[in-house]
């Protein structure tokens, strides 16, 4: 095994009770505090897809999420089996970094392998609804995408599967109350083109609306 940097006897002593901890450990040994940790990234991570649109991102998050629970574990196990917050905070920072990475060195090339049309840039996926205002048109929309190097035709599907998600609240047209993503009143169809939208998060007032329209 490589070893990185050098390394005095303090340290080898400190690191001493973590390394005798994994090596006495046998037979299985669970983790709910990681368990439940991966399942909150894996939705955080499905959310960031949706909202960056970013296929590739959401393919390589699954694996990347199998590799934080593993480190999880690791560290939980080193640490006697206690949970601390530490581990944590260390296991988000280190997913954060191992997906960055893959996306700055490999994304561009997986997206034109898969032929999935999506391009890259030395920024990373990028929050689509973040560069959004609080309230905006279909039309502000598209110019995000557009910006971000996604084509026009995608902006529908979005906005649709944002308001089902609740990231987002769809405001009909003057004097229409109409339900769904494309409203229906008195038998007429309103195509979503003709909606407004308000942000339930990643609002410039820091609120989370989604809380407020549970109630």
């Amino acid at each position: 095994m490589p070893v990185y940097g050098e390394y005095d006897d303090a340290f080898r002593e400190a690191l001493r009770p973590y390394i005798e901890n994994l090596c006495k450990a046998s037979g299985r040994i669970d983790c709910a505090e990681a368990f439940a940790l991966a399942e909150k990234l894996k939705d955080e991570n499905a959310d960031f897809s949706r909202m960056s649109q970013n296929r590739v991102f959401e393919n390589l998050s699954f694996r990347g999420n199998v590799i934080a629970f593993l480190k999880a574990c690791v560290l939980y196990v080193a640490n006697g089996c206690k949970w601390e917050p530490e581990i944590e905070e260390f296991i988000r920072w280190s997913e954060s970094y191992d997906l960055w990475c893959k996306m700055i060195f490999f994304g561009a090339s997986i997206a034109k392998a898969n032929e999935v049309g999506e391009k890259s840039s030395k920024r990373g996926p990028a929050n689509l609804l973040q560069q959004l205002p609080d309230t905006f048109t279909y039309a502000q929309a598209e110019m995000v995408r557009l910006q971000n190097d996604f084509g026009k035709k995608g902006t529908a599907t979005m906005l649709r599967n944002w308001v089902n998600r609740h990231y987002i609240e769809k405001i009909p047209p003057k004097g229409v109350n109409a339900d769904g993503a494309d409203g229906k009143q008195g038998g007429k169809v309103f195509s979503i083109q003709l909606f407004s939208f308000k942000k339930l998060l990643f609002r410039s007032d820091g609120l989370d609306l989604r809380c407020f329209n549970a109630k």
